[in-house]
């Protein structure tokens, strides 16, 4: 007796791929958006809240930053062309190194003020300090980078974005987002510090006005 197996429709099967592709890509601008969000929170206790970054706090900025560059890789070369398996996997690993190296800074600063009565530094946000709450952010950031990096076979977006002008549009503005608060990072670091070699542990205002007597 001869089995007949009905033939599975391709136009189905490509939708259906073609959709997981995006949706993967969509994922990599929701990582740089979300990060960059995670800065903005970072950037109203700095501006709104008066209270001014350690050291240890613009390394982990730092590390965030770059976390996101890998995703960012992932976007900008799905403007151009295709991405290929190795630009997506290299892209989410490098989001993963620096998450975990984010997340060793973070740990160090968490056990510099973890014995009472250390009273931390700076302000709080539902009872734990900034630091806390970046290894929190660093540890749920390298676990999102490495399902994405898992599902590779099924989420790299391939040539997806050269057919979509939704993604071409998000690339412009999550990419615009990055770059401008890696910018206003560097600005603020540089006031900071001001004309110095080292920067001030416990800086009470920024030195390079400071200096100027203002």
């Amino acid at each position: 007796m001869t089995t007949i197996t009905a033939p599975v429709p391709t136009g189905t099967t490509s939708v259906t791929s073609g959709l997981s592709h995006k949706l993967g890509l969509w994922f990599a601008h929701a990582y740089v958006i979300g990060i960059c969000g995670t800065l903005a929170g970072a950037y109203t206790f700095q501006f709104a809240l008066g209270e001014y970054p350690c050291p240890m706090c613009l390394l982990q900025r730092m590390f965030f930053l770059l976390s996101a560059i890998g995703p960012a890789c992932i976007i900008a070369r799905s403007r151009t062309g295709m991405v290929t398996t190795r630009e997506y996997a290299s892209g989410w690993g490098w989001a993963i190194m620096s998450a975990l190296l984010g997340g060793i800074v973070s740990a160090s600063q968490v056990l510099m003020h973890i014995v009472p009565p250390d009273p931390g530094y700076a302000g709080a946000l539902f009872g734990l300090h900034l630091y806390t709450w970046a290894l929190i952010t660093f540890i749920a950031a390298a676990f999102t980078a490495g399902v994405a990096l898992f599902l590779t076979q099924f989420a790299e977006p391939g040539a997806v974005a050269a057919t979509s002008a939704a993604l071409r549009r998000a690339a412009t503005v999550s990419l615009t987002v990055l770059v401008t608060f890696a910018a206003t990072n560097f600005v603020a670091c540089f006031f900071l510090q001001g004309l110095h070699w080292k920067m001030s542990g416990d800086p009470t205002s920024y030195q390079f006005f400071t200096d100027l007597g203002l």
